[in-house]
C-alpha cells in the first residue's frame, strides 16, 4: 500500500479503499462524502467560536474602533443557538440566528427596522400577511411597525444575520432556543440599553460622536 493511500485511510477510515487486482483504490462516493461531511462539521465548529469576534456585548457604549466578524456571512457557519448577539452600536445591533428545521422566529411586530440576511438554509418570509420562499443569498427588510414570521421549510438549520436599527435586544443576550428568548422577553430580561436610544444630537453632545 502506498504512503498517500496510508494516509487517507488514517485519516478516513480504511473503508475508503478497494482492492482490485492487486492495486488499491479510493472509493470515490466514500471518500467525498466523508471528506465534505468533515470538512463541513470542522468548519461549522470552528464558525461557532464567538471568541474571534470583537463586537460590542458589554451594556455600555461601544469604542471608535473596528468591529471585525471573520467568516460570519459564510454559508458553512453554525453558531448552535436561536439567537447571539454579536454588536451593539449606538444606532443599530448585528444578530446571529439559527432557526432549527420546523422551527420559527416568532410572530411579532418591533419598534425598530429589521434586515434578515439568510445565510444558509431554506425558510418562508410572512411580512405584512404577504408570504416569500427565501433561500440562502436572500435578504428581507422589515420595517418598524409591521408584522412578520419567519419560517424553517428546509431539511437544515435556517442560519440568518439580523440587523436592528436601532438595537432590539440586551448587548449580552445569549438564547440558546426560542422558548429561553422568549421567557428572558416576557421578564424583561432582554431590553435594549437606554444609551442605544439616544438621539444623534445627545450622542454628540455627550462626545460619543465627534465630528472633525
Amino acid at each position: 500500500m502506498n504512503r498517500g493511500l496510508r494516509l487517507l485511510q488514517r485519516q478516513f477510515g480504511p473503508s475508503c479503499s478497494v482492492t482490485h487486482s492487486n492495486r488499491s483504490f479510493i472509493t470515490p462516493s466514500i471518500f467525498f462524502r466523508q471528506y465534505l461531511q468533515r470538512g463541513f462539521h470542522q468548519s461549522t465548529a470552528k464558525m461557532s467560536n464567538f471568541d474571534k469576534f470583537n463586537g460590542n456585548t458589554k451594556n455600555s457604549p461601544p469604542k471608535n474602533e473596528m468591529v471585525y466578524l471573520p467568516g460570519v456571512m459564510s454559508p458553512d457557519r453554525k453558531f448552535g443557538v436561536f439567537r447571539k448577539v454579536l454588536h451593539t452600536g449606538l444606532y443599530s445591533q448585528f444578530v446571529a440566528m439559527e432557526v432549527p428545521v420546523d422551527g420559527e422566529i416568532g410572530d411579532e411586530i418591533h419598534t425598530v427596522d429589521q434586515t434578515l440576511i439568510f445565510t444558509h438554509g431554506k425558510g418562508k418570509a410572512i411580512v405584512a400577511g404577504k408570504e416569500q420562499e427565501i433561500k440562502e443569498g436572500d435578504v428581507v427588510i422589515v420595517p418598524a411597525g409591521t408584522q412578520h414570521q419567519f419560517l424553517n421549510i428546509g431539511n437544515v438549520p435556517l442560519e440568518v444575520v439580523t440587523i436592528y436599527a436601532p438595537a432590539e435586544h440586551a448587548p449580552h443576550s445569549v438564547h440558546q432556543t426560542k422558548a429561553e428568548g422568549d421567557e428572558q422577553e416576557d421578564k424583561g430580561e432582554d431590553e435594549a440599553p437606554d444609551w442605544s436610544r439616544r438621539s444623534k444630537a445627545e450622542n454628540e453632545r455627550l462626545g460619543l460622536v465627534k465630528l472633525p
